[in-house]
């Protein structure tokens, strides 16, 4: 005699569960920028500044927004006005979401981090906000923000992977589920 019976599959909500937490990530750099003389600094500050970037300046602990950034003639100073970061240009400072450097696509001010160039200078004392002048030779590193892309990448095929095998472990369970028969014999 036959019987069908409908099981719950705890499989299910495991590679459920595992869709979900599982996804497809964008992950960001930050990439050094060459330094070299106080000329190339000025060249490199120069063609960053032409690509329309948000400078921010890091002094130890604190970080400012440079606006209005202006190259002196003598290719030696930045002159600046330092204002207080705008909230969705700060993925970066807490090292992306999840601390990860990761940022979401979708979340439209997430994409500012694309845009961000972080200087970073010697500890300077003499700090606060309104007008200000770098002198290039106090320039620790200039960090680019940029997609890491193989990093991206490597997300993409591993979460693309993962919601696949969960796809086939749901058919699978699906498909054992409904040809599952209990075979009673009497005895």
């Amino acid at each position: 005699m036959f019987s069908y019976t409908k099981k719950k599959h705890p499989i299910l909500m495991v590679f459920s569960a595992m869709l979900l937490l599982t996804a497809c990530h964008n992950y960001f750099m930050a990439t050094p920028a060459y330094l070299g003389t106080t000329f190339q600094r000025a060249a490199t500050i120069d063609s960053l500044k032409l690509g329309n970037r948000y400078f921010i300046l890091r002094n130890e602990n604190e970080s400012f927004y440079m606006s209005n950034t202006i190259l002196n003639q003598d290719h030696k100073t930045v002159e600046c006005t330092l204002d207080t970061i705008l909230p969705y240009n700060k993925l970066h400072l807490t090292h992306g979401r999840r601390g990860e450097m990761q940022y979401k696509k979708s979340v439209i001010t997430d994409l500012n981090v694309l845009n961000e160039v972080h200087v970073y200078i010697l500890p300077d004392t003499v700090f606060t906000f309104g007008k200000y002048s770098l002198d290039l030779n106090k320039i620790q590193k200039i960090e680019v923000i940029e997609k890491d892309k193989n990093r991206t990448t490597g997300s993409y095929i591993v979460g693309g992977n993962s919601i696949s095998i969960g796809i086939l472990a749901i058919f699978t369970a699906i498909f054992a589920s409904t040809f599952s028969f209990n075979f009673n014999f009497p005895l």
